[in-house]
């Protein structure tokens, strides 16, 4: 197999692959890239860890087909720091990949292993598929994703993507606070249907690519996402999404309006006293925030800052980073915090989202 492709276009495409690689793993040849070289000039690109897997196409000079697996990651190393210009991949059946540089001053040697050992990739039919804005899920990601935690023993391991008449849905939680969030959406759906979408495959869809639509299909084992000349693949998880609904608070007693900035700047300064919990207390009175931190180890914070809020005074503990993390995925310049007492959850929703319909939720703590 012998092949020439543009650096630079390679290395994009490489790059592309390197979150789908485990870094722990008990098959090595899942830590490898499968290149697959056809004679009119297309190379196909796949890895997988099993759980997810993307495949790719791009255009190269294709002098012999044929197939090979390396690692991933080595070979995406070595292609990055070449130079530009065009990259020589050859393989002689000895299960040697030599990489090249187009006028032979740099050449490197890596093993691989035998393609036909490399897991089967599922492959989604998306003739009935639907079509969704990639701009649209990506903003929708940006703004839940991050709930979502590698601990699995504390939450679903995704988050919930809900086709529905109208409108795209998305929610995610931790069992501590929930991201909820609406865009409207153009379609004709007959019936609304719903999926979770693993953590892994929602990172790959923030890489997957920038403009246009994302095809969209499924079946009975797996989620297939298909953007140009990429498509990315995911395992059904067969759970239960909680019933995210009934945490949402139907009405809030009071409420405050808060520049965004300004409380990321206090929130920000009053965390620099670490304490086990991230506790942060939120002390809400006539138009003023106080916020106060307190350890034995560390020493206190006191610092204020004015907000619009007309309620009775009220206490509350809470989680900073929870409220850094919130602070963070949002564009509004204003949010508004609703309130009912201070064993119930907080709702925070900004004022002017683009186009998203963005409700948090976030449970008190006992400081």
């Amino acid at each position: 197999m012998k092949l020439f492709v543009e650096k630079s276009k390679f290395e994009y495409e490489l790059r592309l692959f390197q979150g789908v690689f485990e870094r722990k793993t008990i098959m090595e040849i899942l830590q490898n890239l499968k290149i697959t070289a056809f004679a009119n000039g297309v190379i196909e690109m796949v890895a997988t860890d099993l759980e997810i897997s993307l495949k790719s196409n791009i255009s190269a000079r294709v002098d012999e087909p044929g197939t090979f697996t390396v690692n991933g990651r080595d070979l995406y190393e070595l292609v990055s720091r070449m130079d530009d210009q065009i990259v020589e991949i050859y393989e002689d059946n000895d299960l040697q990949v030599t990489v090249a540089n187009e006028n032979k001053t740099s050449k490197y040697k890596l093993l691989g292993l035998q393609s036909a050992d490399y897991p089967e990739l599922p492959s989604g039919d998306f003739s009935n598929g639907l079509k969704l804005p990639l701009k649209t899920v990506q903003g929708m990601i940006e703004r839940c994703s991050y709930v979502i935690t590698p601990e699995l023993k504390y939450n679903v391991p995704g988050a919930l993507l809900l086709f529905n008449f109208k409108k795209l849905e998305m929610a995610a939680t931790d069992g501590h606070r929930l991201a909820y969030v609406v865009v409207d959406w153009d379609n004709d759906l007959n019936e609304a249907s719903d999926f979770i979408v693993s953590r892994k495959a929602l990172q790959e869809l923030m890489r997957i690519g920038s403009e246009g639509d994302i095809e969209f299909a499924y079946d009975a084992n797996n989620l297939f996402f298909r953007h140009h000349n990429r498509t990315i693949s995911s395992r059904v998880i067969d759970q239960r999404f909680p019933n995210y609904k009934a945490v949402i608070p139907e009405r809030s007693e009071f409420k405050a309006l808060i520049k965004k900035e300004e409380l990321l700047r206090t929130l920000r300064r009053i965390m620099v006293i670490k304490t086990r919990n991230n506790g942060v207390f939120f002390r809400f009175e006539k138009n003023k925030l106080i916020l106060e931190r307190s350890t034995p180890e560390k020493g206190d914070g006191y610092d204020e800052l004015i907000i619009d809020y007309s309620g009775k005074p009220f206490n509350i503990g809470l989680n900073g980073n929870f409220i850094l993390d919130f602070l963070t995925h949002i564009e509004s310049e204003e949010f508004q915090i609703g309130l009912n007492d201070a064993e119930s959850a907080l709702t925070l929703k900004p004022l002017a989202e683009n186009g998203y319909h963005l409700i948090y939720i976030v449970m008190p703590l006992n400081i």
